[in-house]
């Protein structure tokens, strides 16, 4: 269970910060962080991205629902305060108390609920920790009663099928002492069986998880993607005119003739994506990420590529052959 601290230390924010610098500090952390940006042949680091990005998610849940329960704490009290306010109303005609009086009784009310609210928050939080931890412990425990049962039969099983042949191999006469290797060859044929089996089974139960769609040709004009994730989908011919892609996760996308114009691109991670002939007119690649991407022959008449003549667009590794660029050239 992550502890509230331990989530803003990890997302780098001080305590206490907003849900918008949260979601801010959460998005140049995956960017940075994000596993499809290292090379694979790089295995220590691309685990440990791996791990990173479990945890930033992990926190920026966490916070989003804490955030989530102040708020619904808040929208709870307004209800009793109007009430209150009404009473006071009412009892207009009663001698009013001094301007000190009320200063004090309002402190008092407010530190007094503020307590209140902060005790059940955290009763909360702790059955929730408690309820967690007891539903992983029992799991666990579950888990290791079953492995030593199982360990326990095997032992059993080879334990009966060593002592057979030890028999037989006694009571057999002295030319037919090879028995006992043929019976312990039978049992090592019959676990490569098994675990030959096992091993089918688990081909096919991977070669049975659903791919991810097919979004080819697919009209999205003027869509709100933003901050989506669709690395690896394919969108080929696809007509995302005037979509918003601000901050979406496009790596390894395959957009091959696509219909980009005037589309909004900014901060979009398009890492090693397939952009051949893309038609990116007028749009607005502030800061974009193309390294290593596949832009040949792609027209990117118009689009906005940084401030100036100062590029924002990293196009390290990219293939630029026949691209149109902003000012009317073809790259060579």
């Amino acid at each position: 269970m992550p502890n509230l601290n331990e989530c803003y230390r990890t997302l780098e924010l001080r305590i206490g910060a907003s849900l918008e610098d949260v979601n801010q500090a959460y998005k140049d952390l995956v960017f940075i962080w994000h596993p499809d940006r290292i090379p694979e042949s790089r295995d220590r680091l691309h685990q440990r991205a791996i791990v990173k990005l479990q945890e930033l998610n992990e926190a920026r849940e966490y916070l989003k629902a804490y955030h989530q329960r102040r708020e619904n704490l808040r929208s709870a009290r307004r209800p009793a305060q109007r009430a209150a306010a009404g009473q006071g109303t009412a009892t207009q005609q009663q001698p009013k108390p001094s301007t000190t009086q009320r200063a004090s009784r309002s402190a008092q009310t407010s530190q007094t609920r503020q307590a209140r609210a902060a005790k059940d928050f955290q009763q909360r939080a702790s059955r929730s920790a408690q309820a967690s931890q007891t539903s992983q412990s029992k799991a666990a425990k579950d888990f290791q009663q079953r492995t030593k049962a199982a360990a326990q039969a095997k032992s059993a099983t080879v334990s009966q099928s060593q002592k057979a042949a030890v028999s037989q191999a006694s009571s057999a006469p002295t030319p037919k002492q090879q028995a006992p290797a043929s019976a312990a060859k039978r049992a090592a044929q019959r676990w490569q069986t098994t675990e030959r089996r096992a091993a089918k089974k688990t081909t096919a139960a991977a070669a049975s998880r659903p791919l991810k769609p097919d979004h080819s040709g697919v009209d999205w004009r003027g869509a709100d993607l933003q901050e989506r994730d669709l690395s690896g989908r394919n969108l080929s011919q696809a007509n995302l005119a005037n979509a918003n892609l601000k901050d979406t996760f496009l790596h390894k996308v395959n957009l091959s003739g696509a219909n980009l114009t005037n589309a909004n691109l900014t901060r979009a991670n398009l890492l090693q994506a397939n952009l051949t002939h893309a038609n990116l007119r007028g749009a607005n690649l502030t800061a974009a990420d193309l390294s290593g991407s596949d832009l040949r022959g792609a027209d990117f008449t118009g689009a906005n590529m940084g401030i100036g003549k100062k590029v924002m667009v990293k196009l390290t590794g990219a293939k630029l052959s026949g691209a149109i660029m902003p000012n009317g050239t073809i790259h060579t």
